[in-house]
């Protein structure tokens, strides 16, 4: 028989409250586990807005880069302090759209 007292291993915090721990403190390591419990949902979106079409000319960002930004946006929201983690994911999503159609328009 198991005792209680042994643990079956490190818990593990929901996206929910990885998301309230990063707005709470801002501190980069609890940035860093929300980023990881939504690592998937980043890459995802990445691969959604590569998808898209686009005009010739316009450079293409990379992967990488669209994941760069969508970090950097949750995490503006995230010190903002005013959203729930699927709000940040929405607004983060439709802030790099934004930033695709504002190149895209540079180069029309």
């Amino acid at each position: 028989m198991r005792s209680n007292l042994v643990s079956a291993g490190p818990s593990k915090l929901t996206v929910g409250a990885c998301w309230a721990a990063w707005e709470a403190d801002g501190s980069a390591s609890s940035g860093s586990a929300f980023l990881q419990c939504v690592a998937s949902w980043i890459e995802g979106t990445a691969a959604q807005l590569l998808r898209d079409h686009w005009r010739t000319g316009t450079q293409r960002p990379s992967s990488t880069e669209l994941h760069e930004r969508l970090r950097h946006h949750l995490a503006l929201v995230a010190h903002d302090g005013q959203a729930t983690y699927l709000q940040a994911l929405d607004l983060a999503r439709h802030a790099v759209l934004e930033e695709i159609r504002r190149a895209q328009a540079e180069t029309a």
